[in-house]
């Protein structure tokens, strides 16, 4: 996985106020069911919400536990959300994209800005030479740059035109956090 030179698996678990992040096992389907086949919650992703069990098993199993930042939010001990970081490579190595999403019935509690906010003190030192961790959200998506915001992120500008996202060419706004 050259796209994620400089990442390790090593990290089992980090906890802050409520919310731990911790590595993916093939038992967390069911929770992670819950957000990965809600559309509201997969309409700002680049993925489409899951339609079966058996296609996110294959995803779990083949992408996200493989991964070596795709981290497990997880309240109480329940997997409610996912936080995951992707360092660049080549001349881009010095920096990583974030992205998350949570279970809409944790929406606006603040977990997901604990968990953001745990996966930029970790991934600044667990990502060799990441000096920048960027985020990009489409401009409707006006919670997740608040999630942003709130945990130190700046909104850096307006791209236009920027992705293809489920057949429709959109524009984002690029945050960051500089280290």
């Amino acid at each position: 996985m050259e796209a994620n030179r400089g990442m390790t698996n090593k990290s089992r678990s980090f906890s802050v106020g409520q919310v731990e992040l911790r590595n993916f096992c093939p038992a967390d389907l069911e929770d992670f069911y819950e957000w990965a086949s809600d559309e509201e919650v997969t309409k700002f992703m680049t993925w489409e919400a899951f339609k079966s069990k058996e296609n996110l098993r294959e995803f779990l199993l083949k992408m996200v536990i493989p991964h070596p930042w795709f981290k497990a939010i997880c309240f109480r001990g329940k997997p409610i959300g996912h936080v995951m970081l992707k360092q660049g490579t080549g001349i881009h190595n010095c920096r990583a994209e974030m992205g998350y999403a949570i279970a809409r019935k944790y929406w606006g509690m603040g977990f997901t800005t604990e968990a953001v906010t745990i996966a930029l003190k970790i991934g600044f030192k667990e990502l060799e030479g990441v000096k920048r961790i960027e985020a990009l959200v489409l401009p409707e998506n006006v919670a997740s740059a608040r999630v942003l915001e709130k945990a130190g992120f700046v909104k850096e500008t307006f791209l236009r035109n920027y992705v293809n996202l489920k057949g429709a060419v959109r524009h984002c706004l690029l945050f960051s956090y500089v280290v």
